[in-house]
């Protein structure tokens, strides 16, 4: 048997970073792997006050190497992205070398391409398991255990409101897909013009008004509870109202080619992510409603501390669950692999019932 070892990718990236951390913190061994060696040795220098850090420096573009480079990997944790361009690579190199695969990607493209996968990783005996961080673990629970307590669900709306900076990682992957605003509608995906859809939810702090956005449960809502419509929003911020209006007009231009281009040069002049002083203040609330097909509806909501430094902890807490041993093979969800209680093993999260079904819990 080869001995259990994790391997984070992308281990110099905003995120990758804070996974890097926390698995130290927590007492793992892992492995910082990503293209630069250079990154990587500054990075196992910053680090070498906690533990010795081991790095590996490969690239996604060769297949071979990248099998090698697994060969006596265990678990993956993928933090690479946009995961469009590097989640299959990276999967398949698992799959050739028995890996558990997890990364924390929140593109509905994504899951769907794993997802059609998933019998051949259940033929290999590995667990995949995209999404094993900010929004997906803690709404995916959220969801599952709604649905699981008022069976019968036609509809399912999500909303999201943060109160947090975006990295850099996330804002390319936001601008990847510009324009694509997509929903579930009788089981199939169909795409929606950015404010075509509205909705109020009980977020707390006003306001109470979302427009429609792009959120990866419209996949991973449909595997954890077969509910076959699915939308998912964005608390209508005066920034998120504006950025919808633009991309009402301006959309197509900034999806194609030279819009793109333009996107990145602009973000590769600001900062890499939030700073440690606004991740300490930082939160996000979601909230799920299930309607049945007569009207009636349920809805619950959590709050969970900073997104970035939340990923980084359930992110580490599972692969040290992957690690032990506890999987299960074939594509998974955070609620399928885990169950939906999964989220109320960590600290500084509030999950409370809305509205008239408060006391049915």
């Amino acid at each position: 048997m080869r001995e259990s070892k994790l391997l984070i990718y992308g281990a110099t990236g905003y995120t990758g970073r804070l996974a890097v951390t926390e698995a130290l913190r927590c007492g793992l061994r892992p492995v910082a792997a990503g293209r630069d060696p250079e990154k990587l040795a500054a990075l196992a220098s910053a680090t070498s006050g906690a533990r010795v850090l081991a790095t590996r420096a490969f690239g996604l573009d060769d297949p071979a190497a990248l099998a090698g480079a697994l060969e006596d990997v265990s678990v993956v944790l993928h933090c690479a992205g946009p995961f469009s361009r590097t989640a299959l690579p990276m999967y398949d190199a698992c799959l050739k070398t028995g890996t558990h695969y997890l990364d924390i990607t929140g593109e509905i493209d994504v899951f769907e391409a794993l997802a059609a996968r998933g019998s051949e990783a259940a033929a290999a005996g590995i667990m995949v398991l995209p999404g094993v961080g900010f929004d997906v673990v803690p709404s995916d629970c959220l969801i599952a255990d709604l649905a699981a307590r008022h069976p019968g669900g036609r509809t399912l709306r999500l909303g999201l409101a943060a109160r947090s900076g975006a990295s850099r990682g996330t804002m390319r992957t936001v601008a990847q897909a510009i324009g694509q605003f997509r929903i579930r509608r009788d089981g199939a995906i169909a795409t929606v013009r950015p404010g075509q859809l509205r909705h109020a939810f009980d977020f707390g702090p006003p306001p109470d008004a979302a427009l429609v956005g792009v959120l990866g449960d419209v996949t991973t809502a449909f595997h954890s509870t077969g509910i076959p419509n699915i939308e998912t929003y964005l608390q209508a911020t005066r920034s998120f109202t504006r950025l919808t209006r633009v991309l009402r007009g301006f959309g197509p231009l900034l999806a194609a080619r030279t819009g793109q281009a333009l996107l990145n040069r602009l973000l590769d002049r600001g900062p890499e992510g939030p700073s440690e002083s606004a991740r300490r203040t930082a939160h996000a609330i979601l909230v799920a409603e299930i309607e049945d097909v007569e009207g009636r509806r349920v809805a619950a909501r959590v709050r969970t501390p900073d997104p970035y430094g939340f990923t980084a902890t359930v992110a580490v807490a599972i692969a040290g669950r992957a690690l032990a041993g506890d999987v299960k093979a074939g594509y998974q969800t955070p609620s399928s692999a885990y169950g939906a209680d999964l989220l109320r093993e960590f600290d500084d999260v509030t999950w409370e019932v809305l509205g008239d079904q408060a006391t049915a819990r």
